[in-house]
């Protein structure tokens, strides 16, 4: 099983976590388009795929998304194993930390 962790995040849709610490050519058939979906404060939006779906020559997608502006990304990341997969996560929501800090900064100077 993959080590989720999502401080300050609500898990809405989670199949990723079924996946296993191996090499996904043998977890094929858990590989879809739709697999984590993570929602922060602020209107963020953590989301994970595997494109194309079942297809062992893909990757997983991680993207962050603001206010549902699914066609600009505010972060674009890709992986093709698991351990890859989990590093970039925590890239994703060192920035998404980042953007609500910024936010607060400049809510705050008002």
């Amino acid at each position: 099983m993959i080590p989720l962790n999502f401080t300050g995040g609500t898990v809405t849709h989670d199949e990723l976590s079924l996946l296993q610490d191996v090499a996904v050519v043998k977890q094929v058939d858990l590989l879809k388009e739709d697999m984590l979906q993570v929602e922060f404060a602020g209107g963020y939006l953590l989301d994970v795929g595997w494109y194309p779906e079942f297809d062992t020559a893909g990757g997983f997608r991680i993207n962050v998304i603001k206010n549902h502006d699914w066609d600009r990304p505010i972060m674009a990341l890709t992986a093709h194993e698991t351990a890859e997969l989990v590093e970039k996560l925590e890239v994703a929501q060192v920035a998404i930390k980042g953007e609500l800090r910024n936010a607060n900064l400049e809510t705050s100077a008002f």
